[in-house]
């Protein structure tokens, strides 16, 4: 219950303050399991993304915030597995393919922590992992504007404007390597950066015969 009162005030801040815009919703399949691979501007993006989303999302989040008792409620009620940012255990990743392996989305910030800079940093081979073993295509997503609006180290938000944008289903298999599927995700959330209309160069040659097939959504 308490995860759709959240959404439904965060789809209305979203408007107000944020002056959202939501791109490509539909490209997030509508059933099945779905990994939502998304960089990390502020505190906003949990919020934001839930609210964007058309679907339920489960949440990765770091243990430590189970320390914060009032904390601990909200982010359990919304559904959210406690992780160790550094070193994730086994039962952990289990949780998390029986997660997105029973037909569930989760979102992942596969950055590990939220950037500094504004830039987006280097991606993770777990999401890759995720992935593979799960058997589930990957939403790209791109956060725009979430890091003025309260950026690392400022207390409060801030009035400003926000976009949300989802990209293309995408699915890896055996033959990708953990890292090469994160760098691949990292580029695709760098072209949904740049504008849903900016084209970007396919892959040619051996590059695109081991280039992953595009999931459900695809144009």
């Amino acid at each position: 219950m308490l995860y759709h009162i959240t959404r439904v005030l965060s789809r209305v801040a979203g408007a107000l303050v944020w002056r959202w815009t939501v791109v490509g919703a539909q490209h997030v399949p509508r059933r099945g399991g779905v990994i939502l691979a998304s960089n990390h501007q502020s505190y906003l993006d949990v919020l934001l993304l839930g609210a964007a989303c058309p679907r339920k999302i489960r949440y990765v989040a770091r243990d430590t915030l189970w320390k914060n008792p009032a904390m601990a409620w909200l982010i359990t009620d919304w559904g959210a597995i406690p992780i160790a940012r550094e070193r994730p255990g086994k039962d952990t990743l289990r949780g998390l393919l029986e997660v997105a392996g029973s037909g569930q989305a989760l979102a992942l910030f596969p950055e590990g922590g939220r950037t500094r800079s504004g830039e987006v940093g280097e991606m993770r081979g777990g999401v890759g992992f995720l992935a593979r073993k799960a058997g589930v295509p990957v939403v790209p997503v791109a956060i725009r504007g979430a890091w003025k609006a309260w950026p690392a180290g400022s207390r409060f938000p801030r009035r400003g404007r926000v976009r949300i944008s989802f990209g293309r289903a995408v699915q890896y298999d055996e033959s990708w390597e953990d890292r090469d599927v994160a760098a691949d995700i990292r580029r695709r959330v760098l072209a949904l950066l740049d504008g849903p209309d900016v084209p970007r160069p396919g892959p040619s040659g051996d590059e695109a015969a081991c280039a992953p097939r595009m999931g459900e959504g695809a144009a």
